[in-house]
């Protein structure tokens, strides 16, 4: 089941990038971002609020876990730039280069608090696989 929600989270990134990618001819880069962003944020609280009636809560944790809500601000904002000029399926495949580059690092050294698991070399044959796949979609764009 946990991978059937990943393959479906994949499903609604790529659709959320072209959809901000269109949003942002009509509101700009950052229109776009601050739009996503109130639109989401109301539609969350009416959520916690309505239908699990539940508190919101902002804390305690952490100051630097508040980051992640800047992170999501650059990656609408990226993605929205880059889906106009690069299309739909090259900026997917080089945010998702990034991804794994990024995870790879989160996972072998235990960043950010994440659990430690050290990168194993037989992962190398699917990571060239990727690579290659990364260079032909990048090439053909």
């Amino acid at each position: 089941m946990i991978y059937f929600l990943v393959f479906v989270g994949g499903l609604l990134l790529s659709s959320m990038q072209s959809l901000n990618g269109l949003l942002s001819g009509y509101l700009g880069l950052f229109g776009t971002s601050f739009a996503v962003h109130v639109i989401g944020g109301v539609l969350l609280a009416a959520f916690i609020l309505l239908v699990l009636r539940q508190k919101i809560r902002l804390g305690p944790m952490p100051w630097y876990l508040y980051a992640a809500g800047v992170f999501g601000i650059a990656l609408v904002t990226c993605n929205s730039a880059c889906i106009a000029h690069l299309g739909a399926a090259l900026t997917s495949c080089l945010s998702i280069a990034g991804q794994l580059i990024f995870s790879i690092l989160l996972d072998h050294f235990g960043l950010l608090g994440m659990r430690r698991v050290r990168f194993d070399r037989r992962r190398l044959p699917a990571l060239a696989l990727i690579a290659a796949g990364l260079v032909i979609v990048t090439a053909a764009g």
